[in-house]
């Protein structure tokens, strides 16, 4: 039995292929057996353009026909392909969805950041604590996702067109910068309990790592912000070749990192974990719970 995830982000589209350790528990673990990450950028076409133009559109095209045959050679049972903030924003992404189902047979469901928000929470809530006051934190490459849990359970939860990309772009408005400080404004007001984060998404995993801390344990806001600032004082080069950084995330992690901290700061959250999960593995997990749930 394998399941496959495909994320159609704003920086990156990744394929995931798992099969679950065991097939008579709900809350079985996976062991991934095929990962594929692709930078194909299809941001940079959307929030200056508002569209993905033809050589994007052919990139992601040919990206879905290497996926499908990947699926097909490692026999996968179920299959989920979700798009994210570029695809939503895309003025063309219904015909190149259509397109890319006629050429791979791969149905694309664009999400939106609610959604997107619950399947990765579906991924990390095995991974955190649960009984904790928590404000879990998703930075992709077009949107940011916020969503205040209280005992494992979301009480709040808000989406905004921050994300890495954008912000290189130069295509945050101010007003969504505002709206995100009144949005943590109100939070506070209401939340008496001492806040801590989890963030998800690749770029504040990585400045988690180069803080020293593993993937289980909180984070410190002034080491959090010590690793930022050095990242921010190298160059592209210097942090491909010396902090081992993909080269498209050498590009977009500061733009993270500052996201991040803002909201730390705004919040006076003192301590953030960032297990390594994504929407990959909330993809996979929701799969397998329907499955398991119609057996």
């Amino acid at each position: 039995m394998k399941f496959a995830a495909i994320d159609i982000g704003s920086n990156a589209v990744r394929l995931a292929i798992t099969r679950p350790l065991r097939e008579d528990s709900k809350n079985t673990q996976f062991k991934t057996v095929e990962f594929t990450r692709l930078p194909l950028r299809l941001g940079d076409d959307v929030f200056n353009k508002n569209k993905i133009g033809k050589k994007k559109a052919e990139l992601l095209s040919k990206s879905m026909q290497a996926f499908a045959l990947l699926m097909d050679i490692y026999n996968v049972d179920y299959y989920k392909a979700c798009a994210t903030s570029a695809m939503r924003d895309a003025q063309n992404s219904d015909q190149i969805i259509t397109n890319i189902q006629k050429q791979t047979g791969i149905n694309i469901e664009i999400i939106a950041g609610k959604e997107e928000s619950r399947l990765i929470q579906l991924a990390i809530m095995e991974k955190i604590p649960r009984k904790h006051h928590l404000l879990h934190i998703d930075v992709g490459g077009g949107s940011t996702e916020l969503a205040y849990l209280c005992n494992g359970i979301v009480n709040q939860y808000e989406s905004f067109n921050i994300g890495t990309v954008r912000m290189r772009e130069g295509k945050v408005k101010d007003s969504e910068q505002k709206r995100m400080k009144n949005w943590l404004k109100e939070l506070n007001k209401e939340t008496n309990d001492e806040l801590q984060a989890i963030g998800t998404g690749g770029n504040i995993v990585k400045i988690n790592q180069l803080s020293g801390v593993k993937s289980n344990e909180f984070n410190h806001n002034r080491d959090f912000q010590s690793t930022l600032k050095m990242i921010k004082s190298m160059t592209k080069h210097e942090r491909v070749y010396e902090l081992k950084l993909n080269p498209d995330r050498a590009e977009v992690i500061e733009y993270a990192g500052d996201i991040v901290w803002n909201i730390l700061k705004n919040c006076n959250i003192q301590e953030i974990m960032a297990p390594n999960m994504g929407l990959k593995d909330g993809i996979i997990r929701d799969l397998w719970n329907n499955y398991y749930e119609s057996k």
